[in-house]
């Protein structure tokens, strides 16, 4: 329910929450004179316009609708026979129920105002695109009546009497208000027979009836519960990533518990992240039980679970960064390096937090282009600060150990610098992909399976983290992968075989000459 771009190009305006602009627009569109005015209509989604409607269940309380506006919803939505459950509080039924009632203060001519519900499919038999225009016109005048097929009444919307594949129509409900007239309500029922994105509008085509105050309510429904199409798959999703790491979670404690006294300070730096993975996904998981359940989405949830999301994100980063950096294998400590990764993680977290934060409350795609760059871009350039660091880090250990000849941790690294290597390629395919979605113009085609854009790095994000999990697992070798200052070949044939006694008691002793304060960062 948050992507935005497909309608807002299929229906030639911005969304946008400011009256002043819709006022201007509407000006703009009065002062062409009868002939030559074709009423484009300024878009304002209701996502952005409702105070407090952040789940399925749409209240308005007070809302202005004004002349020469159309505001929008569009929720994907399951019919019955292709849902993919079926249980309470949906039992079943797939459905949208609209219970408004429409307030003017002036009542001196009569007026109208459509409420539109359709299937994607219509989407293109809504307006009518001019030769050469880039813009639609969505309003019938008495100029366009005489020739596009679909502007039957002036002050109606035009909607083509062709059919959408499927037989797919436009469901349409007109509330008139007389002379003397300030008020008129709808209570009434859509049902959805047929699965995909589908559309409400609110469509004020004529400029007599004035601005009209909107009061009540939309309900969503499918047949599973309240959760939107496009959202139904992330719960089983974040389901199974909290039983991944919760599992992963008891077997590190496992291995922890059995080997405490070989433990390194990186081990302890995994242990944390994993914990934050088992916190992010569980307060996903059960925010999106919560929002199936009652249909409404909590602030402090959202918060909550972008918070615990964001700080995985900045301490992975810093533990992918600072294992590369050779932390506890070829350095004892990082000095002033310690400083700067400490520095770059308070950083991104700030400005990761404010983006992710920004991107759930409000769709990032309602916001101002240049407004939205200073939410994007900072966080773009401090990840690619990240990778750069993380290559380079990786490159320079890498030559270290090698030039060291030490064996074993350079098997260690070069092993690690596949799992990354392939993150990659891996990252590379998955954004051309994203990117070959977005330019084809399929959004609304792909709705129920959008979701796998964001799962991706997620799982991605967890195939990592299970990597370094394996590759730094505890064991009685521990000590072999510590620092030490090894030079000789034969030291490290003995740290390479791990089974000797003589090679594993100058590993401990190496060990034990390093100072406790050296491990720290």
């Amino acid at each position: 329910t948050e992507r935005a771009p497909r309608l807002k190009a299929a229906l030639g305006g911005h969304p946008s929450c400011r009256r002043r602009e819709s006022r201007r627009a509407s000006r703009w569109c009065a002062g062409r004179g009868p002939r030559g005015r074709t009423m484009t209509l300024r878009l304002a989604a209701l996502l952005c316009l409702l105070c407090g409607a952040s789940g399925n269940i749409y209240r308005y309380s007070k809302q202005p609708l004004d002349p020469d506006v159309i505001q929008y919803r569009r929720v994907g939505m399951y019919s019955k026979e292709d849902s993919p459950a079926i249980g309470p509080p949906g039992n079943g039924e797939s459905q949208v129920k609209i219970d408004v009632t429409l307030t003017r203060s002036e009542a001196r001519s009569p007026g109208l105002i459509q409420v539109l519900i359709f299937h994607s499919d219509v989407l293109d038999s809504v307006g009518y695109l001019e030769p050469g225009a880039q813009q639609k016109t969505y309003c019938c005048t008495a100029h366009l009546r005489k020739t596009v097929p679909g502007c039957t009444s002036v002050g109606h919307m035009i909607i083509s009497p062709k059919r959408a594949a499927g037989g797919a129509q436009v469901w349409q409900q007109d509330l008139t208000f007389g002379a003397n007239q300030t008020r008129a309500q709808l209570l009434d029922e859509y049902a959805v027979e047929r699965s995909g994105v589908h559309y409400l509008l609110f469509s004020s085509c004529d400029p007599a009836t004035g601005t009209v105050l909107i009061d009540g309510s939309t309900l969503w429904m499918n047949p599973y519960g309240y959760l939107p199409g496009e959202l139904f798959h992330f719960l089983p999703f974040y389901g199974v990533m909290s039983l991944a790491y919760l599992g992963l979670g008891v077997l590190w404690f496992i291995l922890c518990a059995r080997y405490w006294r070989e433990l390194l300070r990186l081990q302890n730096y995994i242990s944390g992240v994993i914990a934050l993975g088992m916190v992010e996904t569980a307060t996903w998981y059960f925010d999106y039980v919560s929002f199936n359940a009652t249909g409404t989405r909590g602030l402090a949830p959202v918060v909550l679970g972008v918070f615990a999301s964001t700080v995985k994100k900045t301490v992975s980063r810093c533990l992918v960064l600072v294992v590369c950096l050779g932390y506890g294998v070829v350095r004892p400590t990082l000095g002033k390096a310690g400083t700067r990764v400490a520095i770059l993680g308070v950083v991104y977290f700030a400005f990761s937090m404010i983006l992710d934060t920004v991107s759930n409350v409000s769709p990032i795609t309602d916001i101002a282009v240049p407004l939205r760059l200073v939410f994007i871009l900072p966080v773009a350039f401090l990840d690619a600060t990240f990778y750069w660091w993380i290559f380079s880090g990786l490159s320079r250990t890498l030559l270290q150990l090698a030039s060291r000849k030490q064996s074993a941790k350079l098997t260690l690294y070069r092993r690690f610098s596949h799992v990354l290597i392939l993150s990659i390629v891996l990252s590379a395919a998955w954004v051309t992909w994203q990117m070959i979605v977005i330019i084809s113009d399929s959004l609304d085609d792909r709705w129920d399976t959008l979701w796998i854009f964001d799962a991706f790095w997620h799982a991605l994000y967890a195939g990592i983290l299970m990597a370094i999990a394996f590759l730094w697992s505890p064991s009685k070798n521990n000590l072999q992968y510590a620092y030490a200052d090894e030079l000789l070949q034969e030291d490290e044939d003995d740290e390479a075989g791990g089974s000797g006694a003589a090679g594993m008691d100058e590993d401990e002793d190496a060990a034990k000459d390093v100072p406790a304060s050296s491990f720290a960062i």
